[in-house]
């Protein structure tokens, strides 16, 4: 054998021990990631009012049960969720990896971002808050880790990469251009408003939803990015009210005989909420509008603390202008209801 062969072999034996120890080492960090952030990452079992079905004309609210993901992001027991999974709940179950179970209830939902914040009524011992990333501080092609309970299987540890960087539209009386991040990591049902973490065990965004024909996870998943979710936080969103309103244009406007020709026709009043305690009420017939089905006979709210709602960006500047009202001031609600104008009041809190 010649010196030349021996030297070859001893050069690509050698060489093949790098990547298998690489590998080694990256899979045992995933583990040691998925052991430390694992525990602060909760399963929610939402009671949610149902949306209206194609073809039901007489509407009656119902509830309906889903499942969603959560990541606990204080140690007085905020949980940051995705709005979809929230923002129509009458009664939410959290659940820790230890088995722990509490009540929630929703503190703030931006459904234009679906982004929301809910607060647990108690946080076990092993459940510490988990760390944002800091804003931009993520890359196409570095490996990141996705824990939730797809198809309620709990606390299940799928991973990928992020794969891709998308900015959406600017949001009309925002200052923000929400961006989404794309990753190949599985993502299913009952994976929204899990969080994405990098392997520094930082969360980089809460899953929001995937693109697929089959309903089933296809490479295509979206996650709403860290620099959105602390724009979102540090602008102080306010409380939930408790509306699920539809924004009227002055075609539907016309079309539902809304005098006023502007405004939020209410579709669904939460149970507890502001809305609720100020007699709002929601609609009680399901009609098809385009694809959706909407529901009619709901209040039209036109005016709330003095600002009418023209539009979206008007709509957004009212929810910032409601979050500045301190304790024990007057802010008064015009409104709709069978065609008739009325108004309301509210002491703040």
């Amino acid at each position: 054998m010649s010196r030349a062969f021996i030297f070859l072999s001893l050069f690509f034996l050698s060489g093949c021990g790098t990547p298998i120890q690489a590998f080694q080492v990256k899979e045992n960090s995933i583990q040691t990631l998925y052991t430390k952030v694992n525990p602060s990452v909760v399963e929610l079992h939402v009671q949610s009012l149902a949306d209206p079905q194609v073809g039901q004309v007489a509407y009656k609210a119902k509830t309906a049960n889903s499942l969603g993901s959560g990541a606990l992001v204080s140690s007085e027991g905020r949980i940051l969720t995705a709005a979809h999974v929230v923002d129509k709940a009458t009664a939410i179950e959290v659940e820790f990896a230890d088995g722990t179970k509490t009540t929630g209830h929703v503190v703030w939902v931006e459904p234009l971002i679906d982004l929301a914040m809910i607060q647990a009524g108690e946080v076990p011992s092993t459940a510490k808050p988990l760390k944002l990333a800091q804003a931009n501080d993520y890359q196409i092609g570095e490996q990141v880790i996705i824990i939730g309970a797809p198809f309620g299987v709990s606390h299940s540890l799928s991973v990928g990469y992020l794969s891709g960087i998308r900015d959406g539209n600017a949001i009309p009386g925002r200052s923000l251009v929400p961006r989404l991040l794309q990753t190949d990591a599985s993502i299913n049902q009952g994976n929204s408003g899990g969080p994405m973490f990098n392997l520094n065990g930082e969360i980089v965004g809460i899953v929001s939803h995937i693109l697929s024909k089959s309903g089933g996870s296809n490479g295509l998943g979206f996650v709403v990015s860290v620099d959105t979710v602390r724009h979102i936080i540090d602008s102080d969103p306010g409380t939930f009210s408790g509306f699920i309103p539809l924004l009227l244009n002055k075609k539907q406007s016309y079309a539902i005989n809304n005098t006023a020709g502007h405004g939020m026709l209410i579709q669904h009043v939460i149970p507890g909420t502001l809305a609720d305690k100020l007699g709002f009420k929601g609609g009680n017939l399901s009609v098809v509008i385009g694809r959706s089905p909407i529901l009619l006979g709901g209040d039209i709210l036109l005016e709330v603390g003095g600002r009418a709602i023209i539009d979206l960006a008007s709509a957004v500047q009212i929810k910032k202008h409601l979050a500045t009202f301190e304790k024990g001031d007057r802010v008064t609600f015009k409104y709709l209801r069978n065609g008739q104008k009325k108004e309301t009041y509210w002491i703040v809190e």
